[in-house]
């Protein structure tokens, strides 16, 4: 088998035996394969791993309510301690919508392990917000029970995820007209977002535990949506040295450092 760690460059490469050439391409072909796999048996095993989690949630609650772990010791810490590892964003997402759902009988486990692990994600991010709006009503509002609804029936409930989560957004919005005042706000663009990000992270110190960890997961769930983009890795390679040299440098990340060839 070839050594695909091996740097040749382009010259050295056409210089090889057909052989060796080929060996070389086999291996991308392999690893590709890996990589591919590797994705998919994580997907498929992301239900079964959310499962775990909750369960471990609740061992955490016995064990901190009866004293069997200091009180102050974090969820992230204990999970850090018992499985020699930080908690996958997607992972965490799928324990607290079981946890949310499934562990109150709201839905059954059977129609948690038929859904499509998209399906349950986006049901996520709409029981979160249903939590925020209405407290501790949140169980009976209209948006909770129709995403109940979906997950339980037969068929694809994809389209009427995204319908429940559209409304809700457009219900986050303030109507002129209606008494609620419209707001002037400041377009958000990624700098505009980038420095809220930065602020609130700032500040977690002095934020409550609940605070802590909203903005620890976020921190996850960037790095995680980051990982699972489509750059090639050639181009996360060239991205990684262009900001890092630009940082060094103390300039704007967006002005790419050209260095003139060194002469012979």
């Amino acid at each position: 088998m070839a050594k695909i760690e091996t740097k040749l460059t382009f010259v050295e490469l056409t210089k090889l035996k057909a052989g060796e050439l080929y060996a070389f391409a086999k291996d991308c072909v392999k690893l590709t394969k890996a990589v591919t796999t590797a994705k998919d048996k994580f997907t498929e095993n992301l239900k079964f791993s959310g499962k775990v989690v909750a369960a471990m949630k609740r061992r955490y609650t016995e064990m901190v309510n009866s004293k069997g772990i200091p009180a102050d010791t974090s969820f992230k810490k204990y999970f850090e301690q018992n499985a020699g590892g930080v908690c996958p964003a997607r992972v965490e997402t799928l324990a607290s919508l079981f946890n949310a759902l499934v562990e109150t009988g709201l839905l059954k486990e059977a129609h948690f392990d038929s859904a499509a692990v998209d399906w349950l994600e986006k049901a996520n991010a709409i029981i979160s917000a249903a939590r925020k709006t209405h407290g501790d009503e949140w169980k009976g509002c209209d948006d909770v029970l129709d995403t109940i609804n979906a997950l339980s029936t037969p068929g694809d409930a994809l389209k009427t995820l995204k319908d429940i989560r559209k409304r809700q957004k457009e219900s986050e919005k303030p109507v002129a007209g209606d008494g609620t005042a419209a707001v002037e706000t400041t377009p958000l663009t990624l700098g505009v977002a980038v420095e809220f990000i930065k602020a609130a992270f700032g500040a977690a110190a002095a934020a409550n535990k609940d605070r802590q960890v909203e903005l620890c997961n976020a921190l996850f769930e960037m790095n995680d949506a980051w990982a699972n983009n489509d750059l090639t890795n050639n181009r996360r390679e060239a991205l990684d040295k262009q900001v890092m040299e630009a940082k060094d440098a103390g300039i704007d990340a967006g002005i790419e450092i050209i260095r003139a060839p060194v002469a012979a």
